[in-house]
């Protein structure tokens, strides 16, 4: 589980930062909108030694990202 915070849509570029499982320990990350390509990140200390979370990040924002209205916030569960 993790939540995506802060997420802005800004030219060609969305962006957020999230928490895996509450911890508080944050990451964030960067996609463009038009390739759909990785632009920057930086993963949360719990995405050590895998990206785990940040990868569910990357795959959460990509969906965002071609809906008409941006939320500031999304809670992202997997099983």
């Amino acid at each position: 589980m993790l939540k995506l915070k802060n997420i802005k849509k800004n030219n060609n570029i969305i962006s957020a930062e999230y928490d895996p499982e509450s911890s508080g320990e944050l990451g964030s990350i960067s996609v463009d909108i038009d390739s759909g390509k990785l632009v920057d990140s930086r993963a949360s200390k719990l995405d050590s030694p895998l990206p785990i979370y940040l990868k569910h990040a990357e795959d959460a924002l990509k969906k965002i990202m071609i809906e008409d209205d941006i939320p500031k916030e999304k809670l992202i569960m997997w099983y």
